[in-house]
């Protein structure tokens, strides 16, 4: 695989992450014109919905590295097969757990942030229902865009995602900034969009279908059997993401026991925080198609070429970018409007993580790309589940809770556990096991 190939299929990722994280933090600063309780609700279900929508585009990635080693073969009857599974096996599971959710919304709002004003606690129901709603429609958009990223079609999924987060964007403009619908006027947003795109999307896996050896035929209908093998190869992906983001839940309850101020606090600071990261999570996103074709060519050599050259990129990415922004960080601020006190914590917050930004994170999450994509899924979810459960939320409740150092000691420990996944994750890249389990 050529430079001249990888870069072309990674440009598009780049500039969908930019766009996807450009409208979030566009979104939280437009919802903090409604106050510190309005940041707060979308913030906390913000958490749930990250495990519940990774939950399923965990299924998509699946889909996604099944299609790209038979991609890497040329098998084209088993891609266009793996295409009726990757969908259905999706909206499977993102309507299971949609439906499931909203009967159970109150009682897990009272478990999980119960401490939280009343004020978040009635916004953050709101915004609940309304994302559990657009789940089909965007677990469609997932499941197709998963198939496109399989054989390298990033370009076009990335304007699935453009058109899909401009209508959201322009949405949101009119609800909230000006119908001052609050967070109802998210949720509406997010399920006009989000189901104008899911047509849209069926569409586009039709127009690109002789890049699949695709026929409606094979769409038609459930094929469970496919389903099944789609999920099989996906649980190791979900249960690394349910931990992961479920483990960032607990974290979030510890915040919610701070206060409101605090818990707009974490909103600001992981938005923009998150700007930062643009580039490094779509190495990780384009990482799996690129070594997938690598593993069905049976080429290791290229395999391990390329991520170590992702892994450079991400490093000199967060370095250009985090300090890039550091001037800005004041003029950034404003656009929250936070509470002054707060400022001056989100500060520090941010000169901690552009130090581990640098030094661990593109190991701690572009490299485990390279791994799943080889089907080494379930070593990256063992790691993740131990150094989330005893290392982030133990140390976490420790330093940030009993000891008091609050949101500050939170955001150290959770930046120190990239440090333990990078060092694990590089010694099983530098071994051999990684690329020897066979998937097809």
């Amino acid at each position: 695989m050529s430079y001249r190939d990888v870069f072309s299929l990674l440009l598009p990722v780049v500039v969908d992450q930019f766009f996807l994280i450009g409208f979030n933090f566009i979104n939280t600063a437009m919802i903090s014109s409604s106050g510190a309780a309005a940041i707060s609700a979308v913030n906390i279900v913000g958490s749930l919905n990250a495990l519940l929508v990774q939950l399923f585009t965990s299924i998509a990635l699946g889909g996604t590295v099944l299609i790209a080693q038979y991609y890497g073969q040329k098998n084209y009857k088993m891609i266009c097969k793996m295409v009726n599974g990757g969908v259905y096996a999706t909206v499977l599971v993102a309507t299971t757990a949609a439906i499931l959710f909203m009967l159970l919304h109150s009682p897990i709002l009272a478990l999980l942030f119960g401490a939280a004003s009343p004020a978040v606690i009635h916004g953050a129901r709101i915004y609940m229902i309304g994302i559990l709603f657009s789940y089909v429609g965007e677990s469609t958009i997932e499941g197709v865009n998963g198939c496109l990223r399989g054989i390298g079609r990033t370009k076009v999924s990335l304007q699935l995602s453009l058109l899909m987060n401009t209508i959201y964007l322009l949405f949101n403009f009119l609800s909230v900034t000006f119908m001052h619908l609050g967070v109802f006027g998210l949720t509406l947003s997010l399920n006009i969009s989000r189901y104008s795109i899911a047509v849209l999307a069926i569409w586009t896996l039709y127009r690109n279908r002789a890049h699949f050896g695709l026929n409606f035929k094979t769409l038609r209908h459930v094929d469970l059997g496919l389903t099944k093998r789609v999920l099989k190869v996906s649980v190791p992906f979900a249960a690394e993401s349910t931990f992961f983001n479920g483990g960032k839940i607990i974290m979030q309850m510890m915040i919610v026991t701070l206060g409101t101020a605090m818990i707009a606090a974490n909103a600001i600071a992981s938005s923009w925080i998150q700007l930062s990261e643009i580039i490094p999570n779509a190495l990780s996103v384009a990482l799996v198609p690129i070594v997938g074709q690598c593993i069905g060519r049976n080429n290791i050599g290229d395999a391990k070429k390329l991520t170590k050259s992702f892994l450079g990129l991400g490093t000199l990415a967060f370095l250009a970018v985090d300090l890039g922004l550091l001037p800005f960080f004041s003029i950034g601020m404003r656009l929250f409007a936070p509470a002054p006190a707060t400022i001056p914590i989100i500060f520090h917050i941010y000169l901690v993580v552009i130090v581990m930004h640098a030094l661990f994170w593109s190991s701690s999450f572009v490299l485990p790309s390279a791994l799943r994509a080889a089907g080494d899924a379930r070593f990256t979810t063992v790691v993740s589940l131990i150094s989330m459960w005893s290392f982030r939320i133990g140390f976490g409740y420790l330093i940030g809770i009993v000891l008091g150092y609050g949101i500050f000691g939170i955001f150290v420990v959770m930046s120190s556990e990239w440090a333990i996944r990078a060092i694990v994750f590089q010694l099983r890249f530098h071994g051999g096991r990684w690329y020897r389990n066979k998937l097809i």
